[in-house]
């Protein structure tokens, strides 16, 4: 059985049940659930697990996509922007603190601001680098709030990037309702308006308008801030337990074998 771990289940799988519920409301309404080989299909599908790692996967995919193309109008993920000497910091202070510790945790020097002039491209790839290593030694449980702030970002990103897919699939199921409550009902000897009609209608049009509301560039960039905040805070612990006065004897003495 496929088992989907606490990141990918907020992250993905939530925005994905999201995007699907109209389609839910339609199988619950139009009572599709009694046919034998839907039934079976999707029972097989939720008893291997298969069905949540699919629409994680799908999910994944749609945000990633949205991810590239909000980095592109933002000049850069956070972590990489914040880490460039060119322009400027607000907070010289900070930045260079930021700068020293993703240094020392890494082992990569970050470029200098000739090198960021000369070559952005080829600059940005490094910091990105460093950043990727830094974050591969940010172990989960010591630094729980950076792994929640993923959560979150991921989230965000996720809900953002399925929008247009999820307004479709809230639209079609509307329509499907609409005709099934107009032509499809009396042809199947089924009361035209009910509770469960109404209703299954009312969910699709409510997953629709919802979707303008609940994604949000601003959003997505709001979590993205608060992960890069959080990873470089890392970063600064890390280079304080590197450079504690137990850890630094021991690199001497591995230094002198």
């Amino acid at each position: 059985m496929l088992i989907l771990d606490e990141y990918e289940r907020r992250a993905r799988l939530v925005p994905g049940l999201l995007a699907i519920l109209p389609f839910i409301v339609l199988f619950a309404v139009l009572g599709l659930r009694q046919i034998s080989a839907i039934s079976y299909v999707f029972g097989a599908l939720a008893l291997a697990g298969v069905g949540p790692v699919l629409i994680a996967g799908v999910v994944r995919n749609f945000g990633k996509a949205a991810e590239r193309r909000l980095w592109n109008g933002w000049g850069g993920p956070p972590t990489t922007r914040w880490l460039r000497l060119d322009p400027p910091s607000d907070n010289e202070v900070q930045h260079n603190m930021w700068r020293k510790a993703v240094e020392a945790v890494s082992g990569v020097p970050l470029p200098s601001l000739r090198a960021e002039r000369r070559n952005v491209t080829k600059a940005d790839s490094v910091i990105e680098t460093a950043v990727k290593r830094v974050r591969r030694k940010a172990d989960k449980e010591k630094f729980n709030l950076l792994f929640i702030e993923n959560r979150n970002y991921g989230y965000e990103r996720n809900i953002y990037g399925l929008r247009w897919a999820a307004r479709g699939v809230s639209l079609a199921s509307a329509f499907v309702m609409i005709v099934y409550i107009a032509w499809l009902a009396p042809l199947m000897n089924r009361p035209q308006v009910s509770a469960a009609n109404l209703a299954g209608l009312a969910l699709c049009l409510i997953c629709f308008f919802g979707w303008f509301v609940l994604p949000s560039e601003e959003r997505v960039k709001e979590a993205a801030d608060r992960y890069a905040n959080e990873l470089l805070h890392a970063a600064v612990t890390l280079q304080e337990e590197l450079e504690a006065p137990g850890q630094v004897q021991v690199l001497r003495l591995e230094g002198e074998m």
